[in-house]
């Protein structure tokens, strides 16, 4: 009895309906593949290309490559993963399409598992319409959907789950940062950590239901009990560690590398957002409090999607009763508690007549937490100053509190100190970003969506064993099933859905 229950586990044990859920896709699965399917494989522009590609994938590639090329498919078959130049003909017309190179692939070598192949076009939208309308012409053959030529290599067994999800996301790059990272998916370990945890679980749940069977008790050992939760607790541990690493990740990848330009009314904090925007995206006035709400660039800094927030000036809440400055100071100072990085701009002229650098206590308060990178002063309107005045301007920076924090001295309007601070910026923000690239693998939504019910299912799972082992073990056995949907071990019809969804139609 006992090995008859381990030897279903895979399936039978985890759930009655999950089992059928699997059944109901793969049935489904062999009915989708049955059909030869067509698509447009690479993105035309609105004048054309030079070159378009159109793959045809299923079990009538080369009835296809046949008609197409008035009986020419022998070739290919004599010398698969070739390319040789053809004329292109309607079948019905024999008039000439096109002229152009056709590669095929046979099964199982080809990236859907299917027999496949690539039609090399001239890139005009008339030949490209021309190609497509005769390819839908011929019986056995049907449009592909959205992601069908990666999930038809993810049913035959040619890419896991989560490299079909990378496939998805170096499509979608478009920084280099995002380009690795969708990397890692597609050829990183992601994979195998989610099946050791998964084992791992699975043995657990072996031991406890063993224990369950060969015991006279309802109730465990409490050393066996101990035992147990030490093991649960140990995973726990680990997908706990992997969704706070990750969510850093994720959220520079989403949201960007978030950087907040904050400081006192007037000290230059629009010319600078402009200066590194290389254009005017923020007014710059000597008055007072001209910037009201946040303005935002995006620049690709070292491959790094970067977001530059400019905020209005902050000053004592008490000093103004301009009920809409004061919700763009309130803006600032929430956008300042979001970001990676606070810019703190000073105006280099007050701080030489001050004979001090120094903050006021309402932008104390904002970077108390902050760590010596995450905050850098940046130092503006040198050029106001003669060589005199900035050299007792660095003996003031040099005595200053704020002795670990990064300082630039630069003028944005003639651009002194400028160069020397974005080279700087750039080595900074590459080196967090890098750091949080190499730290663990990139999950993205459904991925943090059943490592968090995989772990509420463990944290149950604990609590359950101290007054039923066998509660206890069907909530192992959730957490074993959420692992086994991110890599593709259950796989339903809805999981696949939301995968390919946001793919090509020719991926």
């Amino acid at each position: 009895m006992l090995v008859k229950r381990f030897c279903g586990f895979g399936i039978v044990r985890l759930n009655r309906k999950y089992s059928d859920c699997l059944i109901t896709h793969i049935n489904r699965g062999v009915q989708s593949i049955a059909s030869t399917i067509f698509a447009l494989s690479t993105n035309i522009k609105s004048s054309g290309s030079a070159i378009a590609v159109i793959r045809v994938s299923g079990s009538e590639t080369l009835n296809v490559i046949d008609l197409i090329t008035n009986g020419n498919s022998s070739i290919h078959k004599r010398n698969p993963r070739k390319a040789f130049l053809h004329d292109y003909l309607d079948p019905k017309t024999n008039q000439l399409i096109d002229n152009g190179m056709i590669l095929w692939f046979p099964k199982p070598k080809s990236y859907t598992g299917e027999d496949l192949a690539e039609f090399h076009v001239h890139g005009s939208h008339a030949v490209i319409r021309k190609m497509l309308s005769v390819l839908s012409e011929i019986r056995g053959l049907r449009p592909a959907v959205q992601g069908e030529f990666t999930k038809r290599a993810l049913i035959n067994g040619k890419l896991e789950l989560v490299q079909a999800e990378g496939i998805r996301d170096l499509i979608d790059a478009q920084t280099d940062n995002q380009r690795r990272r969708a990397l890692s998916g597609l050829y990183g370990n992601l994979n195998k950590i989610f099946n050791d945890w998964r084992f791992e679980i699975i043995k657990i749940v072996a031991h406890l239901e063993a224990l369950i069977d060969f015991s006279d008790e309802e109730l465990l050992d409490s050393d066996l009990e101990n035992n147990i939760f030490e093991k649960i607790e140990i995973i726990s541990g680990k997908i706990c560690h992997y969704l706070h690493k990750t969510k850093l990740k994720s959220d520079l990848v989403k949201d960007g590398f978030q950087i907040a330009i904050i400081g006192s009314p007037n000290v230059g904090k629009s010319s600078l957002i402009n200066r590194l925007g290389e254009r005017n995206v923020s007014i710059t006035s000597p008055i007072s409090g001209t910037t009201r709400d946040i303005i935002e660039i995006w620049l690709d800094i070292c491959g790094n999607k970067v977001c530059i927030a400019d905020t209005a000036g902050i000053k004592e809440i008490s000093s103004t009763d301009d009920i809409i400055e004061l919700q763009g100071i309130e803006k600032a100072i929430q956008k300042a508690k979001d970001c990676q990085m606070i810019l703190m701009v000073i105006d280099a002229v007050e701080t030489f007549q001050a004979k001090t650098l120094s903050l006021p206590n309402y932008l104390e308060a904002i970077i108390a937490d902050r760590i010596a990178d995450e905050l850098i002063f940046v130092i503006n309107k040198i050029d106001l100053l003669n060589q005199n005045e900035r050299y007792e301007l660095e003996k003031i920076i040099e005595t200053s509190s704020y002795l670990q924090n990064p300082k630039f001295k630069l003028s944005c309007l003639s651009n002194e100190g400028f160069e020397n601070f974005v080279e700087n910026l750039k080595t900074r923000i590459e080196n967090v970003c890098f750091e949080k690239d190499s730290e663990i693998p990139f999950s993205n939504d459904r991925h943090l969506l059943h490592l968090n019910n995989c772990l509420k299912e463990l944290n149950v799972a604990k609590k359950s064993i101290r007054f039923d082992s066998a509660i206890g073990a069907a909530h192992l056995r959730q957490a074993s099933y959420h692992l086994a949907c991110l890599t593709g071990t259950i796989t339903t019809e809805d999981i696949l859905d939301v995968i390919f969804k946001d793919f090509c139609i020719g991926k």
